[in-house]
Formats: C-alpha cells, sequence, structure tokens
C-alpha cells in the first residue's frame, strides 16, 4: 500500500524535524474503497458461477464437468471476497486510528512552534546545539519530544496490531489450509468415490429388492447395512467438498434409520411373540386340565360321595380316595402333556403374499401370523390376550419403515442421475433441486 507523507509547515522548527505519522488515513481510506469495490465484483462474478453451477441450462458431453467446476470456482471466489471485506474491516479500523495519532502529533507541533518561537534566541541555539536532546531543563522542547515519544510509540504498537491481523486474514486460507488440502485431495477422486458410492447404493437396494420374495442369508442381510454405512460415508465425504448433495446425505440418513427402527419393531414383535408363547402354553395346559376334569367328573363324584359317607368302611373309602387320585393325576398329566404340545408347535408360515404385504422380511411375517393363531387358538385366555397386545403396533411399524425406505429410494433412483449406470435417463429439475442443497463445509454461503 502506497504511503504519502504530510507536507511539513513552512516554519518547520529543526528540533522538531521529525515525521511523527508516516502514512495518511485518505490513503487508506482510498485503498479501502478499493478493496470493497473488487470484493463486491468477486461477489457478483460468484453469483454467476453459481447461477451456472446450479442450473441445466449447459449441455454436452463436458456440461456436468463444467458444472461442477463452476461450483467450485463460486465457493473460491466468495471466498476471496469474504477476505477482502474482512482487510478492509481492518484498514477502515487503522485509518480512524491513525487520525487520531496524526492529530495528537500536530497539536503537539503547534504546542512546540509556540514555545520555540517564545523562546529567547539564545535558547533555540543551545537547545538546537549538541545535547539538546538530553532534556536538559533548560531545554524549551524537551516535554513535546517527550509527548512525541508516547505518540510514536502507540502509533508504532496500534501499526504492529494491525498489521499482525491483516496478515492473518492474507494468509492463503482458500488453498493452505488443513481442510482446502483434505478438500483437495479428495476433489483429486470425487469421481471415483461417486463411483462406488452409486454402485454399494444400487447392490443394497438389489439385495432388498429379492429380500421381498426370498429370505436372504443373515450375512447378506447384514451387508447391506454395511453397504448403506459405506454409501453414507462416501456421500458425507463428498458433500462436505461440495462435491455432492445434503439430500444424499440426508437420504442415506434416513435409510439407515429406518432400518433400525425395522430392526427395533422386528425385535418387539420377537418379544411379544414369545411372551404369547408362555401364555398359550398354560392356556393349553389349562383347557387340557379342566376338560379332562370334566370328563371325568363323574367318577370324581362318586368318590367323593363314598369319602364323605358315613357309612363307608375304611377300605371303600381308600379305594375312592385312589380313583380320585388317578382322576385328578390323569388331568394334570393331559394339561402338561398339551402345555408340552403347544410349546413344540412350529411357528406360522405366512405365504409369500403375506410376506410381501408385511415389507418382504418372511421372519416378520410368521412371527405376527403366529401370534394371530394363538390368540384365535385360545380365545378364552385373558393372559394370551393380554401378551399378544402390540403386534399390530410393531407390524405396522416395520411395514411403514419399508414402505417410506422403499419410497425414498426408489424415486431417488428412478429420477436421479447415476454414475454406475452414466446412460439411465433423468429428471432435470430434480436434480437441480438437490444442487440447491450442495455446500462446501467451511463456506459461509
Amino acid at each position: 500500500m502506497a504511503t504519502t507523507t504530510r507536507p511539513r509547515p513552512r516554519d518547520w522548527h529543526p528540533l522538531t524535524d521529525t515525521d511523527p505519522t508516516p502514512g495518511d488515513p485518505e490513503s487508506i481510506r482510498d485503498e479501502v474503497a478499493h478493496m470493497k469495490h473488487l470484493a463486491g465484483m468477486l461477489r457478483a462474478e460468484a453469483a454467476d458461477l453459481k447461477v451456472i453451477g446450479a442450473g441445466d441450462g449447459l449441455k454436452g458431453r463436458y456440461a456436468a464437468k463444467l458444472r461442477d467446476e463452476a461450483r467450485e470456482l463460486e465457493v473460491h471466489l466468495r471466498e476471496t471476497a469474504g477476505r477482502y471485506e474482512r482487510v478492509h474491516g481492518h484498514l477502515t479500523a487503522w485509518a480512524g486510528e491513525l487520525e487520531a495519532i496524526q492529530s495528537d502529533a500536530d497539536r503537539i507541533l503547534r504546542g512546540a512552534r509556540a514555545d520555540a518561537e517564545a523562546a529567547p534566541p539564545e535558547d533555540t541555539e543551545s537547545a538546537s546545539g549538541p545535547g539538546s536532546g538530553s532534556g536538559s531543563s533548560d531545554d524549551p522542547l524537551a516535554r513535546h519530544r517527550r509527548s512525541l515519544t508516547r505518540v510514536e510509540a502507540h502509533r508504532d504498537e496500534r501499526a504492529s496490531h494491525y498489521a499482525a491481523r491483516i496478515r492473518h486474514e492474507i494468509n492463503d486460507k482458500i488453498k493452505d489450509s488443513w481442510w482446502e488440502r483434505r478438500k483437495n485431495e479428495i476433489d483429486g477422486v470425487k469421481g471415483a468415490i461417486s463411483l462406488v458410492a452409486d454402485v454399494m447404493s444400487w447392490v443394497a437396494t438389489v439385495i432388498a429388492i429379492v429380500a421381498i420374495f426370498t429370505t436372504p442369508a443373515g450375512w447378506i442381510a447384514g451387508l447391506a447395512v454395511w453397504l448403506a454405512v459405506g454409501v453414507l460415508a462416501g456421500h458425507i465425504a463428498l458433500a462436505a467438498a461440495g462435491d455432492c448433495s445434503w439430500l444424499d446425505v440426508g437420504m442415506d440418513i434416513f435409510g439407515l434409520l429406518t432400518m433400525g427402527i425395522g430392526g427395533a419393531a422386528l425385535n418387539g414383535l420377537k418379544d411379544v411373540r414369545a411372551a404369547t408363547k408362555l401364555a398359550a402354553q398354560a392356556a393349553a395346559d389349562e383347557r387340557a386340565a379342566v376338560t379332562a376334569t370334566r370328563a371325568s367328573r363323574s367318577v370324581l363324584d362318586r368318590s367323593s360321595a363314598t369319602v364323605n359317607r358315613r357309612g363307608s368302611t375304611a377300605a371303600a373309602r381308600a379305594r375312592a380316595r385312589h380313583v380320585r387320585n388317578i382322576a385328578k393325576a390323569a388331568a394334570e398329566r393331559a394339561g402338561r402333556n398339551a402345555a408340552v404340545e403347544e410349546a413344540a408347535t412350529p411357528m406360522a408360515e405366512a405365504s409369500q403374499r403375506e410376506a410381501v404385504l408385511v415389507g418382504g422380511d418372511r421372519e416378520t411375517a410368521n412371527l405376527y401370523k403366529d401370534v394371530v393363531r394363538m390368540r384365535a387358538a385360545y380365545p378364552e385366555s385373558a393372559a394370551v390376550q393380554r401378551a399378544s397386545q402390540g403386534a399390530e403396533g410393531y407390524k405396522g411399524t416395520f411395514q411403514g419403515t419399508w414402505i417410506a425406505a422403499t419410497a425414498v429410494d426408489g424415486a431417488d433412483k428412478a429420477v436421479g442421475d447415476s454414475d454406475a449406470l452414466p446412460e439411465k435417463p433423468d429428471y432435470g429439475p430434480y436434480g437441480a433441486f438437490k444442487d440447491r442443497y450442495t455446500r462446501e463445509v467451511g463456506s459461509a454461503w
């Protein structure tokens, strides 16, 4: 930045022949105005590039590449404009302080000139001779020199302060920061990351479609979850670098949330089925015991009558008690057998249609159908009815998450573009809508 020196008065005294205020506040303000104008131009250019990067007017083989580069350049221009504006603020503040410092120096100068003109000629000659700067008591300008020294020290301290702040701002944050180095690394492989993430997303979708019609092995279902996690990680890296829409990240998170909620609903349905199974075994035991007791009611009645009759002999009473015990034991045995039989009853098998309606998961369909079977098998059991409560809620939650995840993923793949399938047609306005949520981490825009 160019500096100018204030013109000295014609009768400048040799004892005050010091330039106390290097630099002119007006010249600093001129520099500030220039920087502000330049920042405005950069922001205007950035706005134009943003329109190019977000629009779908570019056509041809290199349209996507041009849009990506336009978005990246737009971010850099806005970063540079912001840096100019921050420096503009520091220079504006320094210009104000420098003007106040210069006013103090001018006031000291006026006082020194007045004292020099009022002093006898011999005092002036001695003050300008050897040792005049010693600050002796006969030097009429000594106190003015001390004041000027303090002003100069204050000026140098404030100049150093603003110089440090400006150096901090003009450090090339756009190119040399830790994050920018990471971003440049991501930019170098963004095509590979995007392709891998897209392939993993399509594989996970294929697994989900296959699972509708056939129950996959456990490791395959686990693979789908890890694929979804990998897709999310890739999209986060790209979105943070400004190479992918944060809407893609949101959809990935939504997909993982639906998986988690669906898994929780499945576990809840398992718990309901287990509780209902225990209640059904108890109900089967009770039902069989009651049925057996009713079947032997006449035998029990006769044996009880024999035991309670006064005229019965001891032997008759003993035989009656034995018969009654045999009947009770038979009822208890029938109950235990019924409970064991209910415990051994395999889980109900849902049809393919029922599995598809519940969300394509055969296990979920089987669990729900088994709960419905036990509820219908023991309608008289309040314990079974209480234990089976919640089955519809868990089933509905599983269905709802599956429908929501399928709808979001299916719509995105149907109308969005694909790196794995570059020839697949896509809907331009949908891509433009997603691009509205493309923003680099660290950008103030």
